[in-house]
């Protein structure tokens, strides 16, 4: 029954069903009953049509051919009031009375008809079925013929009408329709009476237990309707204590949960039994962005990697051989972003298996790794150089006795250079690891960047002369005021012209633009050298980083490769940042951009 119905209405029909059912079962089981006598009937009256027509067709005894006993059924046929069909012994039919003698061969073989493979095995065959050629029920009743001149064995077929049995039906169901019109109207009278008193004690409880399925949970029934009532009610009320206090702890619990999922650093992802999403954390949504859209997929579909979807196949498989984990394994699904994934198995007796997959960021610890091995590399190539060209002077002058003092004194000057030059980079480390820690203290005031860059600019011009390239700023006469540390800044500076001279081209300019950004001072570095690779632009503030291609030997480009380094420091301890772009309006060059607190003309240091 609907579920919108009332208590009262299901009783009023429950009522009228078992009325209906009391009345139909014995009117059903005589009406099957008197079918199946006039049934009988009607198949001895075709048994008997059918043997006076076997007897005429065995005195007629011969025909010339199968027209002629087509002609003759068909005349037999209209005097009976019957079909009548004779058909060889595997089922074609050679002669019919209802059917044009031209059409006959068109006719479906007969040999599996019911009837005709009864008649096989006794003296005769009877069956009941709907005609397609007559559009019509029939009894059809066989009998099989032999011994008849000029047609081969056989079986003789008769078939009537099945309409009379079925014309008695509709009038004895017409009857009984009119009797349950009767009954029901009746049982609905009586019913009404009886369920009125009823319905109103349903109602209430029914209201009840309403408001508690929808959240209600300190909904009670304070009135029992009725002593018969009572146990159901008090059921009711013991149910809806022992869900509020059931909820509450589901509640406390699933807060928990999802407070500890959610406050999670590692992205975690729940599958299913048939390795599909079925939940996932906050930290997931961050590591992959519109993860929740695809709850319900696959996670090939999210994070793509074959090797991930892989082992969650192996974790979730039922086969013996995967193990019972937990799988781990290390995917990079987009450049320099790596996680450490574990994979365990859940088995729920209620809910089948599953999986948890976490996601570990790793990828700081590979550009650490990373940089350890470049620093290692990168600081022994720095350091052979300039060793070996000492040992190798030194070795010669201690050596060679011989050696005139001019040929010694370039040998030492030699030596004296590689050593500054190792003295330089080891006071670069020092600095850099004194700006790292955050030993080496700063004292930001109002100062005038501009100032800071022509004392850069004197500094670099002697290196910039040798090579023609023209140094120029489109800083302003009047000065930039910018809150830093006047020599960390000119060192920022320096560092930064200092670079663009050393890759630039001869006869080239570097220039220095600068702009406002809200509160921030932006301050470009730009030259016109070979620049800088993309997958290198993050990579070139490390320590000693070099991009491979104008990796120079220490003692040509007399650089330490500490120089963006300590400017990236200095200037984020300013409170800016340091990057590099490649420029827009050439084909080569490179602009390196760093940021500072801007001072507003009126403030005071």
């Amino acid at each position: 029954m609907p579920a919108s119905m009332t208590f009262r209405t299901r009783l009023l029909l429950s009522f009228a069903v078992v009325i209906i059912l009391a009345l139909l079962l014995p009117t059903f089981y005589a009406r099957e009953l008197f079918k199946d006598e006039i049934l009988d009937d009607a198949q001895a009256g075709a048994i008997r049509e059918l043997r006076l027509a076997s007897m005429l067709l065995k005195e007629r005894g011969a025909f010339d051919n199968e027209e002629a006993l087509h002609t003759w059924l068909t005349d037999l046929g209209s005097r009976l009031d019957a079909r009548i069909t004779y058909l060889t012994s595997g089922g074609r039919v050679i002669a019919d009375s209802h059917v044009p003698y031209a059409q006959v061969t068109d006719l479906d073989n007969h040999a599996n008809r019911p009837e005709v493979l009864q008649a096989e095995q006794e003296h005769y065959g009877i069956s009941q079925r709907y005609s397609a050629t007559l559009d019509k029920t029939l009894i059809y009743a066989a009998t099989r013929i032999e011994g008849i001149t000029g047609i081969n064995p056989g079986f003789l077929r008769l078939s009537v009408a099945y309409s009379t049995i079925a014309n008695r039906l509709e009038r004895l169901q017409s009857n009984i329709l009119l009797i349950f019109g009767l009954a029901l109207g009746l049982a609905f009278i009586l019913s009404m009476v009886l369920t009125r008193s009823i319905a109103r004690s349903v109602a209430e409880m029914s209201a009840v237990a309403k408001a508690i399925g929808e959240g209600q949970y300190g909904k009670r029934l304070r009135f029992f309707p009725g002593t018969e009532f009572e146990p159901l009610a008090q059921s009711i009320n013991t149910m809806a204590a022992s869900i509020e206090s059931q909820i509450a702890t589901i509640s406390s619990q699933a807060n928990e949960v999802g407070g500890i999922l959610n406050g999670m650093r590692e992205g975690l992802m729940v599958l299913d039994a048939s390795g599909c999403i079925a939940k996932v954390n906050h930290a997931l949504t961050r590591i992959f962005p519109g993860t929740t859209l695809y709850i319900g997929r696959r996670p090939l579909e999210i994070v793509l990697s074959p090797e991930l979807q892989d082992a969650c196949d192996r974790a979730l498989s039922d086969s013996e051989d995967q193990g019972h984990g937990p799988w781990s394994l290390q995917i990079e699904p987009e450049r320099n972003r790596v996680y450490d994934v574990n994979i365990v198995r859940l088995e729920t007796p209620d809910c089948g298996d599953g999986a948890i997959i976490v996601f570990h960021d790793i990828s700081e610890l590979k550009r650490l790794e990373l940089v350890r091995r470049d620093f290692v590399a990168n600081v022994s190539h720095e350091l052979r150089t300039p060793l070996t060209t000492i040992k190798g002077y030194a070795e010669t002058i201690l050596t060679n006795k011989k050696t005139d003092p001019k040929t010694s004194l370039k040998f030492l000057e030699v030596i004296l250079k590689n050593a500054d030059h190792m003295a330089k980079m080891v006071e670069d480390l020092l600095s850099l690891s004194r700006l790292e820690s955050g030993k080496q203290q700063f004292s930001p005031v109002r100062v005038n960047a501009a100032d800071a860059l022509n004392e850069a600019f004197r500094t670099c011009e002697p290196l910039a002369e040798t090579k023609g390239i023209r140094l120029s700023s489109t800083l302003p006469a009047e000065g930039v005021p910018v809150r830093a540390d006047f020599d960390r800044l000119v060192q920022v500076f320096r560092n930064l012209v200092e670079n663009a001279v050393k890759y630039s081209p001869a006869d080239s300019t570097i220039s220095v633009d600068y702009r406002l950004d809200r509160n921030q001072a932006v301050f470009g570095v730009s030259d016109v050298g070979p620049g800088i690779p993309k997958e290198d632009t993050e990579r070139i503030f490390e320590r000693f980083y070099r991009v491979e291609k104008h990796r120079s030997r220490s003692g040509q480009s007399g650089s330490s490769g500490l120089g963006l380094a300590i400017c990236k420091h200095i200037v984020e301890r300013l409170g800016g940042r340091l990057w590099v772009e490649t420029r827009k309006d050439a084909d080569t060059g490179s602009t390196f951009y760093f940021t500072l607190p801007a001072e507003d003309d009126q403030d005071e240091s």
